[in-house]
């Protein structure tokens, strides 16, 4: 048994949608293989398959042509074995804003089961009683109740099957080219192109009238086969020979029932179209037959017609080919579609066809919008889709003004910003633009606020304003005033200029800025002018002509975009879009911006699904780059903090950055794509060059260290009481260990990075703690070198006088012994180891401070000698070794060059090898810490 309920799952979800229509379901159960002819035969009556699951489906259909459909299979069911089962179900069919299709079904069929019939079984529900009977030799037989289905009262659907079930429908087609068919080069393409099509109406067997001064070709389609057969040849035709530049020419393509008409030359006057504002290349038709050939063709909305939809309002649609226009799917931004109706002329300052240029809300609006279109790189394209959602509601004029310039002066919402781009798109023409003029002092556009010269006093100031506020009488009579006063001025000029155009008089207006274009004192204020005079030739259809004019501002301001922009514009209302496309291209490389405008214009409706179609290649491309940024940029998010600590001066400006890219990586806009990928170039390189200057600090910094640190081990080699040193030699070894690890380490890693720095500052207090404790060491190092100079030379001079006392003492009593009564004498004699004493201590004190005396003499050489010399010996065996070092790097850098060179004779491209990382300062401080 299968369920209804688990089809209906598998549709899309529609929460809003734009049409509405009740159609005639057709729920079929089979078993083993689908059988094609079913298919081919539901498809040549016009149904569609919505959905599909193994071994069930739903079609729907739009027209009683499903009962002729199974009447067909009926017939067929008896000559073939059909194990099928039908069902006719009500439903209603639902269209999103995606144009999607969608159904919903009352709540009691949607839990019907069925199984597989034996034969072929077909049941209507009664509903569609009147529908049947409508149909010669269709009826519906008794009543019956089957188990799991609704009971709604299923009826058998009963045929006669002498009778011939083929459909009645049928449809007109009109192919007009573009161009004027008097100009040569129009002539010239449409013959070859209109000879590739007659092969195809040959081998379709499609008779045709043509009208050859408008240039209409008119034909019949008899069937729902011709007509899909005649969309998918003509779609891969045009496809061929715009991808091989062979017999191409533009043209429009429109089809429509033929419902009574007659088949005559009239007959394009009777399809209630603008055939000036269809797209080239793309079938135009109504969303009632568009959708039979959802399985080859995409469906898209046209932005003109009525207020409400229907299934009779008309849209088009493009081939799903692998070389078609469906096959790359096209950047969907659905615009306000009642804001783009109307029949009138194009507003001069907006383009849109719904209000006078008098009433523009866009008029006034400031010249320079540089921010308007920043702010936009910020909105997602989904967000604008559902933004102008919010917007398309119906409105008057006077309605519409006033909301949308209460919506301009708003605060900064989501409809505030897009509306803002929208009536930003001509903002060269608009009249925000005039007071800027006199303080101009470039040569050539475009032109930045910050270049402007200071304001002055401006005489038609008053006039202005009174123009803005509306009043045109009393403006015009304020400007001639100023004129008759001062005498003419270019911006007189200009100004009559716009209160002509607000007067509906474009031919003074362009009489107004032709003076205005001969009076202007720079080449600036003529090329404006003449955008202007572009611009007025642009909205009133003589597209050649504004053609003209905007290359010959472009000329002029070579680096201005805006002329190329109009350029292209007018190329697609010309019908050209696919000639404008490679200006539209180049544009969105030079300005990114530009991508947004292209999304909003109004103007270029008539080529906006070819075109945004065309811009798919670009927006693929800056997606790709931006989601591989994107994801570079989540990872340098987790490991910038593992890299640099809090303290460090690159961390918050870092962080805040990749913060920033991390936001506009997730935005589905192409100016964010650019802007992620154009920032993060920059940012790699910076965050390298910060790393690479803090390697370098780091491994200066250890350079530092480790010479301190050899300096500390020579000065504490001197001390004469290593056992002593327990602290001292655990912090010296502590050190040598830090050293060591952070030159041998590769600090390109983060870990080894962030570790490494955070040693330094415990290696600088440490360093600092053995410098600290080194003082001590010199003063008791010298205090004992001291201590043994004093000693030594107290010995020495102790051994002497004592010498010198036991020799001189026996002398002189031998040679006083002969002098009589010698009183020194005998009282030497008498008190001789008294004596003896004495002259010892005398001696010894004598010695002791000429011991002291003499030390305190020699001690500062006896230190140079022992000192400075070793130092002076330690610095030349440096000198020697780097020396020698330097000579081995230089002989193998020779070697490898010499080995080099044949590789590079037998292969040219080939690189020579990277030269091996070196680590001299590693190998030095670990003989630091062997030495110790």
């Amino acid at each position: 048994m299968y369920t209804l309920s688990t089809l209906l799952e598998r549709l899309p979800t529609v929460s809003q949608a734009r049409l509405i229509s009740s159609g005639y379901g057709l729920w079929m159960v089979w078993s083993g293989s689908f059988n094609n002819a079913v298919g081919h035969t539901l498809r040549d009556h016009g149904l569609v398959q919505v959905v599909e699951d193994p071994c069930q489906s739903l079609w729907i259909s739009f027209t009683p042509e499903v009962f002729r459909a199974l009447a067909k299979l009926q017939i067929w069911a008896k000559l073939n074995p059909l194990p099928l089962f039908c069902q006719v179900v009500p439903l209603t069919a639902l269209v999103g804003y995606d144009l999607n299709i969608s159904v919903s079904v009352a709540r009691d069929i949607t839990r019907q089961q069925a199984g597989v019939a034996e034969d072929l079984e077909t049941l209507v529900h009664p509903k569609f009683i009147d529908s049947v009977k409508n149909v010669n030799g269709l009826s519906l037989g008794t009543m019956i109740t089957m188990q799991g289905l609704s009971s709604s009262g299923w009826m058998p659907l009963v045929v006669d099957q002498g009778l011939d079930y083929e459909s009645p429908m049928t449809w007109y087609s009109v192919i007009r080219p573009l161009g004027r068919l008097g100009e040569r080069e129009a002539i010239a393409g449409w013959r070859a192109f209109f000879a590739e099509v007659l092969g195809m109406f040959q081998r379709l067997g499609i008779h045709y009238l043509a009208d050859d001064a408008l240039g209409f070709v008119i034909f019949p389609l008899d069937s729902y086969r011709q007509l899909r057969m005649y969309c998918v040849e003509i779609s891969t035709l045009l496809n061929e020979l715009k991808a091989s530049q062979r017999a191409y020419w533009p043209c429009v393509f429109a089809i429509m029932e033929q419902r009574g008409m007659s088949f005559s030359m009239d007959l394009p006057n009777r399809f209630s179209l603008d055939w000036n504002r269809l797209t080239p290349d793309f079938l135009h038709m109504h969303y009632r037959d568009a959708f039979t050939l959802l399985d080859d063709f995409k469906v898209n909305e046209i932005s003109y017609g009525g207020d409400q939809e229907n299934l009779d309002s008309w849209c088009n649609v493009s081939f799903r080919g692998e070389e078609g226009q469906g096959a790359q799917a096209s950047i969907e931004v659905p615009l306000p579609r009642r804001w783009l109706a109307g029949m009138g002329n194009e507003c001069f300052y907006c383009g849109l066809k719904n209000h006078a240029p008098a009433q523009c809300p866009g008029r006034a609006m400031p010249p320079f919008r540089a921010d308007v279109w920043r702010e936009m790189g910020f909105v997602n394209l989904e967000d604008m889709g559902k933004t102008f959602k919010t917007l398309d509601e119906p409105t008057d004029t006077a309605r519409f003004v006033q909301q949308v310039a209460a919506l301009i002066k708003g605060v900064n919402s989501a409809e505030s910003t897009l509306l803002r781009a929208m009536f930003s798109t001509v903002t060269p023409a608009q009249l925000g633009m005039l007071p800027v003029l006199p303080r101009i002092k470039n040569r050539e556009w475009p032109v930045e606020p910050e270049q402007l010269l200071p304001e002055e006093p401006w005489p038609i100031r008053e006039a202005y304003n009174i123009l803005l506020a509306g009043d045109l009488e009393k403006a015009k009579e304020s400007v001639r005033a100023v004129s008759a006063k001062l005498g003419r001025s270019f911006e007189a000029a200009v100004l009559e200029g716009f209160i002509s155009l607000e007067s509906a008089d474009p031919h003074m207006a362009q009489f107004y800025w032709q003076e205005a274009g001969r009076i202007g004192p720079s080449t600036v204020q003529q090329g404006y002018v003449m955008f202007l005079q572009a611009r007025l030739h642009e909205v009133a259809g003589e597209y050649k002509d504004a053609l003209g004019l905007y290359r010959q501002v472009r000329n002029g301001s070579p680096r201005w975009l805006e002329p190329a922009y109009r350029e292209g514009v007018c190329m697609v209302k010309m019908g050209f879009t696919g000639q404008s496309f490679e200006i539209f291209a180049d544009l969105v490389m030079r300005e990114p911006q530009l991508f947004n405008r292209i999304l909003l214009d109004t103007e270029i409706d008539r080529g906006r699904v070819q075109l945004l179609s065309g811009l798919r290649d670009p927006w693929r491309d800056a997606q790709t780059k931006a989601e591989e940024v994107g994801k570079r940029v989540e990872v340098l998010l987790k490991e910038l903090p593992q890299w640099f600590d809090e303290d460090h001066e690159f961390r918050k400006p870092g962080l805040d950055h990749l913060e920033r890219m991390n936001a506009l990586a997730g935005t589905e806009n192409f100016v964010a794509f650019r802007e992620v990928v154009r920032g993060m170039d920059g940012f790699f390189s910076e965050m390298q060059k910060q790393i690479d200057e803090e390697i370098k600090r780091i491994k200066d910094r250890v350079m530092l260290y480790a010479d301190r640190l050899r300096d500390v081990q020579y000065e504490a080699g001197w001390f004469p009481f290593p056992k002593l040193l327990h602290d001292f030699n655990r912090d010296f070894n502590y050190c040598v260990k830090r050293i060591n690890w952070v030159m041998t380490q590769p600090l390109r890693m983060a870990g080894n990075f962030r570790t490494a720095r955070r040693n330094l500052p415990e290696l600088e207090e440490r360093l600092q703690g053995l410098s600290k404790r080194l003082v001590s060491l010199r003063i008791v190092r010298d205090s004992t070198l001291f201590a043994m100079l004093l000693g030594k030379n107290f010995i020495w001079m102790e051994v002497v006088g004592l010498a010198l006392a036991l020799l001189t003492i026996p002398v002189l009593l031998f040679y006083s012994a002969k002098v009589a009564n010698n009183w020194l004498v005998d009282g030497i004699l008498a008190q001789k180891w008294a004596f003896q004493k004495g002259l010892i201590f005398l001696v010894t004190v004598f010695s002791l401070g000429l011991a002291s005396l003499r030390s305190v003499m020699t001690f500062e050489k006896k230190k140079k000698e022992l000192f400075e010399a070793d130092a002076e010996r330690r610095e030349e065996g440096k000198k020697a070794q780097a020396k020698a070092k330097a000579q081995a790097q230089a002989q193998a850098k020779a070697k490898r060059e010499q080995s080099a060179k044949p590789a590079e004779a037998a292969k040219p491209a080939a690189k020579p090898a990277a030269k091996p990382a070196a680590k001299p300062a590693a190998k030095t401080a670990a003989k630091v810490g062997g030495k110790k």
